[in-house]
């Protein structure tokens, strides 16, 4: 019993002792583990302030990229996913001031509603026009010539209170755009693209431009036969066709036959001439702004048109990408796959400009679905 009895305290010391001990460690997770959970948060955003690509939350991400958003030295899809994840995130504001200064600088330079056609009042009998595509040749205005011009512009009506602007890149497929698109005042597409997607372009039509090259590999320089080019004119119904005539010497003759084909079929649409003075003081406008290119776009001219005549302007189908945001391909235009000369335009590099125009709360830029 003695034994016994004196080896009991032992083992109940010993117990009381690892008990203690384990309280104490316990007490201590607890102190500890707060610290480190504060610690684990304060380093996750120092990660996120290092890495402006990933998630962060929406007004803080919105702020940062409207601050530091700047013309890259080299533009790739990489940074076009990166700011388009953002765009698709933060609230797009209408910015009434930043509009209005665009409108007053291309005003100066430019002047859309009177020049962007050539027009009698514009272009005097005896006068010169001077191909902004070749400016040592000129054309002396004849009557010839005269008779054929409208006497006004046709776009002295504008601002007109809503504009898209519709692109024909692939990311219009299947994005049931159609009716929204329909939906605006004034809608202005480029060289005579498909219709036969009206539930992802619309159907609606207030210009349609005209490459001089489309007529030449479509219809033949219109040479020949001519009604081929009016019946393709005549399924964009009543509409306007602005055409490059003389941006290049060898483009005028086919772009008066056009125009005389479509006069001779009764059409209810008009063919007018891009002013090459127009043309030519964009094409500087964007030069002195830092936009080095041989040549601007007719999308990036129409952009360019639409901040002086539209009130508000949503642009769809500018995407020059060959994946789409979402990561799936895409064709180069939503009704074929041939590819542009980049020897000519710099799609990509205009793509910048639309996304900080956006930004800026300028213009609306749409991608995706509608």
């Amino acid at each position: 019993m003695f034994m016994v009895f004196s080896k009991m305290p032992n083992s109940i010391i010993k117990e009381e002792y690892v008990r203690q001990g384990l309280l104490k460690m316990h007490k201590l997770w607890l102190t500890l583990l707060p610290v480190a959970a504060v610690s684990l948060v304060y380093m996750y955003f120092l990660v996120l302030n290092d890495r402006p690509d990933i998630e962060v939350p929406e007004a803080e991400a919105c702020q940062r990229l409207l601050s530091n958003l700047t013309q890259p030295q080299k533009v790739n899809e990489g940074w076009s996913l990166r700011h388009v994840k953002l765009m698709q995130n933060c609230h797009w504001k209408f910015n009434t001031t930043a509009l209005a200064q665009y409108r007053a600088e291309l005003g100066r330079c430019c002047n859309a509603s009177a020049w962007l056609a050539v027009t009698q009042d514009s272009t005097p009998l005896g006068s010169e026009i001077v191909y902004d595509a070749y400016p040592s040749k000129r054309l002396k205005v004849s009557s010839g010539l005269l008779e054929i011009l409208p006497e006004k512009s046709p776009f002295q009506e504008s601002p007109y209170k809503t504009c898209a602007v519709v692109g024909n890149g692939g990311i219009l497929r299947n994005s049931s755009c159609g009716s929204k698109i329909d939906g605006h005042e004034f809608v202005i597409r480029f060289n005579l693209p498909s219709v036969d997607f009206p539930e992802d372009v619309g159907k609606k039509s207030s210009i349609v431009t005209v490459n001089p090259s489309i007529l030449h590999k479509r219809f033949h320089g219109l040479n020949g036969r001519r009604l081929p080019f009016v019946k393709a004119a005549a399924s964009y119904g009543k509409t306007r066709f602005l055409i490059p005539a003389f941006s290049y010497p060898g483009n005028s003759e086919a772009s008066y036959r056009a125009l005389y084909a479509l006069q001779d079929s009764a059409s209810q649409s008009h063919i007018f001439f891009f002013h090459p003075q127009y043309l030519s003081g964009l094409s500087k406008y964007w030069h002195d702004h830092g936009f080095h290119t041989p040549r601007l776009s007719s999308g990036f001219m129409l952009v360019n048109a639409a901040l002086e005549l539209c009130q508000h302007i949503t642009l769809y189908g500018f995407w020059p990408f060959s994946l789409h945001p979402d990561g799936h391909s895409l064709p180069h235009h939503y009704y074929d796959n041939v590819l542009p000369n980049n020897r000519i335009h710099i799609m990509p590099k205009e793509f910048t400009y639309y996304v900080d125009m956006h930004f800026h709360g300028v213009l609306q830029l749409h991608l995706g679905r509608c």
